[in-house]
């Protein structure tokens, strides 16, 4: 009998892949679903050494793809789900909805997702099972959202919910991506700026010098030095700037490296506050969609955990997560872990305590996104004028260090020591 490679997910929505004897698709299917898996992908399996390397070669090209691929804009998700909420409520069939939306939607690369979406589900599957074959566009909290949905029979206000949930995130993305926006800009141009003097002017400068028999000040002997390494080496210092932002990119990828690099982003000063304050928010405002949906919290909490987008606070969501199922409370787990605001344990606390943690979890999301808010606000005020003067001393030092020599060879030229 031929083998059939599948990969599918579990009660918990954990991914799980594997391989079954069968006599057809459709008693893999019927395997599957006995075994209480969501099937996500089933195809043949070639016979023989050779073939199942191949085979096994394509599932490696597939998942490295899925890594590369560009993630659909989460706005573009947003307005999916607010227009499949209207039409399920209007009662309009879900494969017509869906092909509807799609031939509608501004964005062609999703158009394109639910048009296969809406295949899926005209063939029998689930709607959260047609859209977890496609993670660049639904992560699993909307998966997970949706199939609650499905399940209590509330698909078109799960769905409401989840979109107003999605833009909230994406306005404090925005603005947060704003705040950082103008430093950078800032940095780009200052390095542009250091890149031009050091190549193209100071070497101009090095000539008119070195016609005379001045001494040169020290800082107009370092700038000098530094450009003449700098022009003499380029392909060497270029090629050692490569290599340099590769082994950067590649160890900030490891998870040692993105530990240490999101460590680092939380103790910076006057940033670190914002994205601690950031990535809280949108743990908080997760979890308490989630449960406010009925999702087991254990599940939740595995769903929620690369939500925040900070190493640091996936970890300690990981260990919540592990102190949960040994028994612990939410909010003493919390306090264990040692990376959650105090704020955030006590209004946690009172959830639990009083049967409404998903209220409470929301409310201090709404309290947090709105010091993100002030913050942004207020470093927009700051960081601009700072930025300003950190591009002015740069390029003042630089400009003084070159024009020092002038008054050295005017008091020369006074005393009558300038040759030629």
């Amino acid at each position: 009998m031929p083998s059939f490679y599948y990969r599918a997910r579990d009660p918990e929505g954990r991914p799980r892949e594997g391989v079954e004897v069968a006599a057809s698709e459709e008693e893999v299917l019927r395997l599957l679903e006995s075994a209480q898996l969501v099937p996500i992908l089933v195809e043949t399996r070639p016979a023989g050494a050779e073939a199942a390397a191949r085979l096994e070669l394509g599932v490696r090209w597939r998942r490295l793809a899925q890594r590369l691929n560009r993630r659909v804009k989460p706005a573009s998700v947003a307005l999916f789900a607010r227009q499949l909420s209207t039409m399920v409520c209007a009662g309009l069939p879900l494969v017509r909805s869906l092909r509807s939306i799609s031939r509608d939607h501004e964005d062609r690369r999703l158009a394109g997702i639910l048009q296969q979406v809406a295949d899926d589900v005209q063939r029998g599957d689930a709607l959260a099972a047609a859209l977890a074959k496609h993670p660049a566009a639904f992560d699993e909290v909307f998966v997970s959202l949706v199939n609650t949905g499905e399940v209590s029979g509330t698909l078109d206000q799960i769905l409401e919910q989840t979109a107003t949930y999605l833009e909230r995130a994406e306005a404090v993305r925005l603005k947060v991506q704003a705040a950082m926006f103008y430093p950078v800009v800032v940095l780009a141009v200052s390095t542009l700026v250091m890149v031009v003097m050091f190549v193209f002017v100071i070497p101009r400068f090095s000539i008119i010098y070195g016609r005379f028999k001045v001494p040169l000040p020290w800082p107009t002997q370092v700038l000098l030095a530094t450009s003449k390494l700098l022009t003499q080496n380029l392909p060497a210092v270029l090629l050692a700037l490569a290599a340099a932002l590769a082994a950067t990119w590649y160890g900030a990828r490891s998870d040692a490296g993105r530990l240490w690099v999101d460590r680092a982003k939380l103790r910076l000063p006057v940033f670190g506050s914002l994205f601690r304050m950031y990535a809280i928010t949108k743990f908080a405002r997760t979890l308490s969609m989630l449960t406010s949906s009925g999702t087991q919290i254990l599940y939740a909490l595995k769903v929620v955990r690369p939500v925040p987008g900070n190493k640091v606070i996936e970890q300690g969501i990981e260990q919540v997560g592990a102190r949960v199922e040994q028994g612990g409370s939410l909010s003493r787990a919390m306090t264990e872990a040692g990376v959650f605001p105090e704020m955030l344990v006590q209004m946690t606390a009172t959830g639990e305590e009083t049967g409404h943690l998903d209220d409470m979890l929301s409310r201090t999301a709404d309290f947090y996104e709105q010091r993100v808010s002030a913050r942004v606000q207020g470093l927009s005020s700051v960081v601009e004028p700072i930025a300003i003067i950190v591009l002015g001393v740069i390029v003042g030092s630089m400009l003084i260090a070159l024009y020092l020599p002038v008054i050295t060879m005017g008091q020369a030229m006074g005393r009558g020591i300038v040759g030629h």
